[in-house]
């Protein structure tokens, strides 16, 4: 299934990114309180997949909503990844949104960006907007 490009409309269900069968990943934004949206990535976050995560984690925090990234269910993040969440960073800063990552980070996720110096700028789990 193609990548979904309408992640404005708040009108519709959660929404679903998917490549094609061959990549295994998927996107789901939910809307939550208080101006925040859940975007929760599943299987690889790598170059196929991270050009996708950015361009609709970008569109919200274009929108003004502040993003909880849930990668729980990523199985495989790659420099592309890591790239990508770099990015996100520096667009939520120059936005003024928030960009936060579920506490439930995984922990080869986390490892990487341990590495890479990315954790500091981005907070983990802390005052959940649906807890």
């Amino acid at each position: 299934m193609p990548a979904r490009t309408n992640w404005l409309n708040p009108d519709e269900p959660p929404q679903i990114a998917e490549l094609d069968s061959a990549t295994p990943f998927a996107l789901h934004l939910e809307r939550m309180r208080d101006g925040w949206v859940r975007v929760r990535v599943e299987g690889e976050l790598a170059l196929n997949s991270s050009t996708v995560l950015e361009r609709a984690v970008e569109a919200e925090l274009m929108a003004n909503s502040n993003v909880l990234l849930d990668l729980s269910g990523i199985d495989f993040i790659d420099s592309a990844g890591l790239r990508a969440m770099t990015a996100l960073v520096r667009s939520a800063k120059a936005t003024g949104c928030q960009l936060r990552l579920s506490a439930d980070l995984p922990a080869h996720a986390r490892r990487l960006m341990e590495i890479v110096g990315l954790l500091p700028f981005v907070p983990i789990g802390v005052d959940d907007p649906w807890g």
